[in-house]
């Protein structure tokens, strides 16, 4: 059958006609020509059709239903004539039946009258036209326009503009109440008299509609309010309850504001967006000479909760500067796909002119030789870029293979089943008596020289700003294990998850298994295993994890983790080996650029950094095309070469013309490898070199913040993707500038409410 001519109803029409009410024949009609020839969905053309109904019904002046519930209507008799349509093919008798029927009402009225509309309607002849229409095949017709009843309304209509002008006049400029309800009794009985002479006219009786109370239009929504609203989680059919709470406690007339879902939805989400474009504008005026991006992915359900998607939280950095740019989803964790998502949000923000470096974890998606996204991703912005990996997950590769080389338990998925045995077991345990390295021969013979000094480097950690308890928490219990007491006591936190994925829970679970050995049943074999992983965490992990964020260091502390893994050999050759193969696979930090970081670092003797600047200086300046040839991105050093490579504090084979590109990278002066380098630290170039290397992001915990974030806020407020990015960008913003939940922090001048300043949270 022709698309223009349909089953039971004929043939299209593009409007409906006539001086009679709509019938549903006519609404089907236009409904099918708005959807096969105008090409729009059932919703759309339901709403068109829905409209054009209205213009017959005002002009009987016949009361009528809300908009929603005629579309709805419109839509209920479309299912009624799909049910028919398929199952036109069937002869059965009830089917011949149902059709009959469905056609003998084409010509009945489509009724979207009010239910009270016999009350409403004053004129009796609107109730007997009704009446007609509502009988089959809808009798009698509409006369012309009623030009004595439209004078009339035209007057109450003038009556309530010089009401409501009375009334804000009265406002501005303070004129008493009894000369405005003079003029008030005055504009009312000018109202009555209509109204009376309207219902003396059998053509001009007025149709009175219910009263309704009066919509509230303050705008109760502020900027700062819907991103708190957003920041706690809170819905839109919460926020009706919080707000017309605190309108009570603050004693407000909520029927002044417009408090309904509704309308709070579109003031939040037009916030959302005014206030995600003010970041991007405070972004664009830092003017930025060059950034560092950062990138992660996770598994999460899609906006609709239908399926999985990979989403890829993009952030970059730059001194005292930490911004989200957005967290777009991908079709899979290949590295083309990062790399092209990574590249189109750099575009958007206008900033692949001003990436000097990636901060990456090190998978095979990210660190790929050929395929992982850092290389493709460089190839796509056609210049070298530094490649930062990530150092805490580099240290977290070794502490994972040590555990797994230990054998403490065995596997078969996610979960560890002697950290599972000891959480559910902990509350049989008494925390006041643990035990410590000191009643264990074996374990005091590995540690007992270098005790002291680790317990006075977590002491002074301690000290920092961490931006996680679980640090902390590390520390506190490497200082218990080793005897001593931490700054704030001693104090056991229940054990928290311990899934796969979490490597810190590894060794926060393995040090207080440990403590707590004579009250948790174990093998022998778990016992030993135990003390292999601490003894590995105390002496050579803990504090090469804690300066893992500071890149001047980095370099230096790549040598030193070195040499204390060859000494380790003495105590346990087999996870000193195992752990030195991990790691001189990731000597990202002693490559060509970054050996220069060494420069600033204040451990290094000034004799070896005389040598590093004489050879830098021996160097020709650079041209463009050299800056722009492939660099060394890590150093590549065989296991059976680490001892000869760790006789000087740090390989000055290292630096070559290249490595000078960093200076050029960041805009920094070379003035200072002219001097003596005892006078550098009062060399202007110096110290602004050092600072702004200094604030080089080498771990990539911004963009594991960012997938946090979208964790939280994956399955909140909205499923359109444009303003899941507006929440997201929202948060992190709110949370940078009121990063406490402290009375003094919350009320502190909030005038300008977009930052860019950085800030732990």
């Amino acid at each position: 059958m022709s698309r223009q001519n349909i089953f039971l109803l004929g043939n299209l029409v593009n409007q409906i006609t006539g001086n009679k009410l709509p019938s549903n024949g006519d609404c089907l009609r236009v409904l099918f020509y708005n959807m096969r020839v105008v090409n729009l969905n059932l919703n759309d053309s339901s709403g068109l059709v829905a409209d054009e109904c209205l213009l017959f019904w005002k002009k009987a002046r016949i009361p009528i239903q809300y908009h929603c519930n005629i579309v709805r209507k419109i839509k209920n008799l479309y299912g009624s004539w799909r049910s028919l349509d398929e199952n036109k093919t069937r002869k059965s008798s009830t089917q011949q039946y149902n059709e009959k029927k469905f056609q003998n009402s084409l010509n009945n009225l489509f009724d979207i009258a009010h239910k009270d509309a016999f009350n409403i309607i004053k004129i009796e002849k609107d109730r007997q036209f009704l009446n007609l229409q509502r009988q089959e095949g809808g009798i009698g017709y509409m006369a012309g326009v009623d030009k004595k009843l439209c004078a009339v309304e035209e007057r109450r209509s003038e009556r309530e503009q010089r009401r409501e002008l009375l009334k804000q006049t009265n406002i501005d400029y303070g004129t008493g109440p009894s000369n405005s309800i003079d003029v008030e009794e005055s504009i009312t009985s000018d109202d009555e008299r209509d109204v009376h002479n309207s219902e003396d006219s059998d053509t001009c009786e007025s149709i009175t509609m219910p009263v309704k109370n009066k919509r509230g239009r303050k705008e109760i929504m502020t900027s700062r309010l819907a991103s708190a609203l957003d920041k706690c989680k809170v819905s839109d059919r919460d926020a009706v309850h919080l707000l017309i709470a605190c309108a009570e406690v603050f004693k407000v007339d909520v029927k002044d504001y417009a408090i309904n879902r509704s309308s709070i939805k579109r003031s939040r989400e037009s916030f959302r967006y005014q206030i995600s474009s003010e970041i991007k504008t405070a972004f664009y005026q830092l003017n930025l000479n060059s950034v560092v991006v950062h990138w992660d992915s996770k598994i999460l359900p899609n906006l609709t909760g239908t399926e999985n998607v990979d989403r890829l939280p993009v952030i970059i950095t730059a001194p005292n500067v930490e911004q989200l740019l957005g967290v777009p989803h991908l079709s899979s964790g290949t590295g083309k796909e990062i790399s092209s998502a990574v590249y189109d949000t750099l575009k958007d923000w206008h900033l692949l002119e001003k990436v000097q470096a990636f901060v990456f974890d090190t998978t095979a998606s990210n660190s790929g030789r050929l395929n992982g996204s850092c290389v493709l991703l460089e190839q796509m912005l056609n210049r070298p870029i530094l490649f930062l990996a990530c150092r805490h997950h580099i240290f977290e590769i070794i502490l994972q293979s040590v555990f797994s080389y230990s054998k403490l338990t065995i596997m078969s998925g996610p979960e560890i089943p002697i950290f599972k045995r000891f959480k559910n077991n902990w509350n049989q345990i008494d925390q006041t008596k643990f035990n410590t390295w000191v009643n264990d021969n074996e374990v005091k013979q590995i540690l007992h020289k270098i005790a002291d000094d680790v317990i006075v480097f977590c002491k002074d950690a301690l000290n920092q700003n961490l931006p996680r308890d679980d640090y902390k928490e590390f520390l506190e219990l490497v200082i218990i294990f080793l005897g001593g007491v931490p700054p704030k006591g001693i104090n056991f936190k229940r054990p928290g998850g311990y899934h796969l994925a979490r490597w810190m829970c590894k060794g926060i679970y393995c040090l207080k298994i440990y403590i707590f050995q004579e009250q948790f049943k174990m093998t022998k074999a778990e016992i030993s295993s135990l003390k292999t992983i601490c003894c590995f965490i105390v002496k050579c992990y803990i504090e090469f994890w804690f300066r893992s964020p500071n890149a001047i260091e980095a370099p230096y502390n790549d040598v030193l983790f070195l040499r204390k893994l060859v000494d380790y050999k003495s105590d346990n050759k087999q996870v000193a080996e195992l752990a030195m193969k991990k790691f001189i696979n990731h000597l990202w930090y002693l490559g060509e650029e970054t050996a220069c970081f060494s420069l600033f670092d204040d451990r290094i003797d000034n004799h070896v950094k005389k040598q590093m600047a004489k050879k830098l200086l021996e160097y020709d300046e650079f041209e463009d095309d050299e800056f722009n040839t492939e660099i060394q991105k890590k150093y590549v050093l065989k296991i059976g070469d680490v001892s000869q490579s760790l006789k000087q504090d740090l390989p000055l084979e290292l630096l070559t013309p290249k490595s000078k590109n960093i200076f050029r990278r960041f805009q920094l002066s070379t003035d200072f490898l002219y001097q003596n380098p005892e006078n550098w630290p009062n060399i202007e170039s110096y110290t602004k070199a050092k600072n702004i290397l200094h604030h080089l992001s080498v771990i990539n915990d911004a963009a594991e913040r960012g997938v946090k974030l979208m964790e939280d806020f994956n399955t909140k407020f909205t499923k359109n993707e444009n303003q899941k990015q507006y929440v997201l960008k929202v948060v992190q913003e709110y949370r940078k500038k009121y990063p406490s939940h402290s009375k003094d922090m919350l009320t502190k001048d909030a005038s300008s409410y977009v930052t860019i300043k950085y800030l732990y949270y």
